[in-house]
């Protein structure tokens, strides 16, 4: 009895699990639990392996099809990071670069509620980001927050989000809806935006690009991040698409359909693929060079966005700051004339 009753209690998790990530497309509350699929795949796992001293035979089987299940729609991402990887090592390096073409970008969730992200200066310094994007620079931050204007020549504020350039900066302001929009019968999902600066950057070749810092908010239990990423991409319609980089926290990790929606609406091509950012260890020590065996990021769910005319040199997550989130660094390479 015992095992049957084990192994009734095992399928029901797994397998539970494994519904909820299919049904995904069907509802926001099953589309959050592929934001974690990760850990749900860590559990599955622990189950299925604790299961193989069940007497009924069938369960492992039956589990290991479980796992399946939930592994399964992170398999395009991991692909897609495959192939995106290969493309960049074959063309990092060709036979003469022009620097001026080329820009480091930096994002960094700060963590408002965090008492130490004080490791942040001194790894910004490490990758020397010419655009440095932040989220929730409030409370505890500010200390790090007035380190870090201290050390770029141009700035942009908006609410929690910053943008700070060692290129000129010849505007800049909160991101807002366009003005043409009437709100005279607006509901309230049409009044929604995400915390959001943007900045017109003078770039060295003497052209110019739209950078922006955001940061969405969850996308569960309610629709707000739906009415966020809605109006953030009218919002951003107007700007020169082929230019224009978009970075911060999304709270949306692949392979949820929130993510999805998010990349189709902005119509810019992501490129952290397969980057997990969070939890960093911030989140467990107040230690900023504290550093754990394996890893503790799971999820992806800070991203960069970049038009057309940008190729990917390389990118990828930054090391432990003191904050909850890794930041996310990219070199970019602008093409075109």
């Amino acid at each position: 009895m015992r095992h049957t009753i084990s192994a009734v209690l095992a399928s029901c998790a797994v397998l539970g699990l494994a519904a909820f990530i299919t049904l995904a497309p069907v509802w926001r509350g099953f589309d959050a639990w592929r934001q974690i699929w990760p850990l749900v795949m860590v559990f599955a796992a622990g189950v299925t392996i604790a299961s193989l001293r069940n007497r009924h035979r069938f369960v492992p089987a039956l589990l290991a099809l479980g796992c399946l299940a939930i592994a399964l729609p992170a398999a395009p991402e991991w692909m897609r990071r495959l192939s995106t990887s290969t493309s960049a090592s074959a063309s990092a390096a060709p036979a003469m670069l022009d620097e001026r073409q080329e820009l480091t970008v930096m994002t960094q969730n700060l963590w408002g509620l965090s008492r130490n992200p004080v490791g942040v200066p001194d790894r910004v310094a490490d990758m020397a980001p010419d655009i440095l994007a932040l989220q929730e620079a409030t409370r505890h931050a500010k200390p790090v927050i007035d380190t870090l204007e201290a050390r770029f020549a141009h700035i942009a504020r908006c609410r929690s989000t910053r943008v700070l350039s060692r290129l000129p900066i010849l505007d800049s302001g909160c991101v807002r809806h366009p003005p043409e929009i009437s709100f005279v019968n607006a509901v309230p999902c049409d009044w929604e935006l995400p915390p959001a600066v943007w900045a017109r950057i003078a770039l060295p070749d003497g052209r110019e690009a739209v950078i922006v810092a955001v940061h969405l908010t969850w996308p569960f239990p309610s629709a707000a991040q739906d009415c966020q990423r809605r109006n953030l991409a009218r919002a951003l319609a107007r700007e020169p698409q082929d230019t224009l980089i978009v970075m911060g926290d999304f709270n949306a990790a692949a392979p949820s359909r929130a993510l999805a929606r998010i990349e189709h609406d902005l119509d810019l091509e992501r490129r952290s693929i397969a980057l997990p950012t969070w939890p960093s260890e911030g989140l467990f020590s107040a230690d900023p060079s504290a550093g754990f065996l394996i890893p503790p990021m799971l999820v992806g769910i800070d991203h960069i966005f970049a038009g057309e005319a940008w190729e990917t040199v390389w990118i990828e997550a930054g090391p432990n700051t003191g904050s909850d989130h890794r930041p996310l660094v990219a070199r970019l390479r602008l093409t075109g004339g």
